[in-house]
């Protein structure tokens, strides 16, 4: 019996070395091969002599070694992690690589998708515009007219007319806390009694949800006053 020494360094070492190693200790030829795994012989023999240059892409790659190895029965997922720590690729695709029309493609996804979000924010922003006029007219106090009485005005007689027009509909109205009727054509009168002295009349208009508006009259009640005057003269 011959025994053969083989020295260290002369073992497989890389993944090219082992599957070829491996393929010819099975006694398969590269032509046996490319029948059963449907890979081409240019790319098995790129395999074996470690020409990654020569390959497609990493994510084809793999599906080759994971071929090779299923064809011969070893372990697919030992030859993967080699051909990783060989290549340094451990991407399914390299971006410099990528066929022109994906890249048209994608930058035209990505084109059409910032038109899409400029929309719907220039919607948005309409939208909310909107809203915001909307609700700052229903919170802004509706607008009321006093006719008379008017500001610092002296009364010979306990009984004050106040008479005036509110300029918007649905107005809740209130002279001295007492709510008053408005007339279709939003004209409101009532009368207050006065008491003697310095009176201060205080009307009040609001909406729903709206701020209210208040208006104040000061009125001085003196019977010996035979004609209404003004403080403000």
């Amino acid at each position: 019996m011959t025994f053969v020494m083989r020295k260290l360094d002369q073992l497989p070492q890389t993944l090219g070395e082992k599957l070829r190693a491996l393929r010819r200790g099975q006694a398969v030829s590269l032509a046996m091969l490319e029948e059963t795994t449907h890979i081409q012989r240019k790319y098995l023999e790129a395999l074996e002599r470690g020409y990654y240059d020569d390959l497609p892409e990493p994510l084809y790659t793999r599906n080759f070694i994971k071929a090779y190895a299923r064809a011969l029965g070893a372990d697919e997922t030992y030859f993967i992690e080699l051909y990783e720590e060989e290549s340094g690729r451990t991407d399914l695709l390299s971006p410099h690589r990528l066929p022109r029309e994906r890249v048209r493609k994608n930058r035209f996804f990505v084109l059409s998708r910032l038109m899409t979000t400029m929309s719907i924010v220039c919607v948005a922003v309409g939208v909310l515009g909107y809203l915001g006029w909307q609700i700052r007219g229903l919170l802004e106090p509706p607008m009321v007219v006093l006719d008379t009485p008017s500001d610092g005005m002296y009364a010979n007689s306990a009984m004050l007319d106040v008479e005036g027009l509110v300029l918007e509909d649905d107005v809740t109205l209130r002279i001295n806390g007492e709510e008053v009727v408005i007339s279709d054509d939003n004209r409101f009168q009532t009368t207050v009694d006065l008491s003697r002295g310095l009176n201060v009349i205080t009307v009040e208009a609001e909406r729903r949800y709206s701020r209210t508006a208040v208006i104040y009259r000061r009125v001085v009640f003196d019977a010996e006053q035979t004609t209404p005057i003004s403080l403000n003269r």
